[in-house]
C-alpha cells in the first residue's frame, strides 16, 4: 500500500504536475507571490509547499479522527513534500 501511494505520488510530481505547472521553483515561486500581494505576508517558495503539506496533514487529522483515511490525501501530502525537495534541490542544496 505504501509503496502505491509513493509510486503515485512520483508520478504526479515528476509527470501530470511537471507538465501543467512547470517546475516547482517557478509554480510556487508564482503561487507565493499572489499569496503576498492577498495577504501582504511573504513566503519562499519552500515555505508555499510546505504549507501545501501542513493543509494536507490537517485534513488527514481531521479524517483520521472521524475514522477515515483518505487515500489522495497521503498520495497529496507525499507529492508536497517532493515538490519541496525538488524546490531545495534546484537552489543547490544538499538533502541527506
Amino acid at each position: 500500500m505504501l509503496d502505491d501511494i509513493l509510486k503515485e505520488a512520483d508520478a504526479l510530481v515528476h509527470g501530470q504536475r511537471n507538465t501543467a505547472y512547470g517546475h516547482p521553483i517557478d509554480d510556487y515561486s508564482r503561487v507565493v507571490d499572489i499569496f503576498q500581494n492577498l495577504s501582504g505576508i511573504q513566503l519562499s517558495p519552500e515555505d508555499g509547499a510546505l504549507f501545501m503539506v501542513a493543509v494536507k496533514l490537517a485534513r488527514l487529522r481531521h479524517n483520521y479522527e472521524a475514522g477515515i483515511i483518505h487515500r489522495d490525501s497521503l498520495v497529496d501530502a507525499a507529492g508536497y513534500l517532493w515538490v519541496f525537495a525538488q524546490i531545495v534541490e534546484s537552489r543547490g542544496r544538499t538533502i541527506r
